[in-house]
């Protein structure tokens, strides 16, 4: 591809008298190019696709899925147009949804950018994060009104992650059908919620004091607005919303979201990739070397 520039110039020098083969070997190119572009064939600055645009069915539904909801998460959007037959990479999606510009401008989103971001180092097997994520607008078939709860409970370490549906947040935290990655770390981390602590000073209640004992845990609670140190069950809950809530059809009953939420947590969630200490392995595979309580009692 010639540049303006170049083209400028290889036109001015054709003028002169120049033959196609000298101006090639004065601009550094071949000879087919400088014709095609002293002919008029190639406009300067204008790059021929490479083949067929593999986007370009999918422009119409992904411009529709934005405009409908320009907060909805690319990869969502993406794991719905392989679906639909898209073949190539998210890379690739992405890169045309920018040059296409077909997600609409938020400047309520643009304000919440470039926040200043701390790394908590979290060794395996030390921290359980734990957190609920409102779901709005449950199917109307549920009976739970506008909204569900989703009692979410991430590995720190490896980001594994096991969420539990309910119409509403349970008055216990930990129950015997509460999600678990595995098993006890050494620490549960929550954020200020009630069923946990006293809001106010961050004090235990006492029924939550006797699960922590049941299980042999430590107990560590958010300082206040600074809920970000449970990042990890944070992004879980975005991924939870995003990527699997609005993907459920209005016709599912309870008990299928429930198998629908695990069964994306094993296919997407524990395949993720993450590089830690410069080795990338899978999320599953991580969670599987995390030596929890019930394991150092064992050993």
């Amino acid at each position: 591809m010639l540049t303006q520039e170049d083209d400028v110039d290889a036109h001015a020098l054709r003028k002169r008298g120049w033959s196609i083969s000298a101006i090639a070997r004065h601009l550094g190119h071949d000879r087919k190019t400088i014709r095609a572009y002293l002919n008029d064939e190639h406009v300067a600055g204008v790059r021929a696709p490479a083949g067929e645009d593999r986007f370009a069915a999918f422009v119409d539904y992904c411009r529709a899925r934005l405009v409908e909801d320009p907060h909805l998460w690319a990869m969502t959007l993406f794991d719905e147009v392989v679906g639909l037959g898209f073949d190539r990479s998210y890379p690739t999606f992405t890169r045309q949804l920018r040059a296409r510009a077909l997600r609409p401008p938020c400047e309520a989103c643009a304000a919440g950018k470039g926040r200043p971001v701390a790394i908590i180092e979290h060794p395996p097997g030390e921290e359980t994060q734990w957190d609920w994520v409102d779901l709005p607008d449950p199917p109307a078939s549920w009976g739970w009104g506008t909204n569900a709860s989703l009692f979410v409970g991430a590995l720190a370490h490896s980001g594994k992650w096991r969420g539990r549906l309910a119409s509403a947040p349970h008055h216990r935290c930990a129950r015997s059908d509460h999600p678990r990655p595995r098993g006890p770390t050494q620490v549960w981390r929550f954020d200020r919620m009630a069923t946990v602590c006293h809001p106010a000073t961050g004090r235990l209640t006492a029924s939550f004091a006797g699960v922590a004992k049941h299980y042999g845990v430590s107990v560590a609670i958010c300082p206040p607005r600074r809920g970000s140190r449970k990042g990890v069950v944070e992004k879980a809950n975005h991924t939870a919303a995003q990527r699997w809530w609005r993907t459920l059809p209005d016709d599912i009953t309870i008990e299928a979201a429930q198998v629908s939420l695990d069964a994306f947590c094993v296919r997407v969630v524990d395949a993720r990739r993450r590089v830690i200490d410069g080795t990338s392995d899978t999320v599953a595979n991580r969670a599987s070397r995390e030596r929890l309580i019930g394991e150092w009692r064992e050993a």
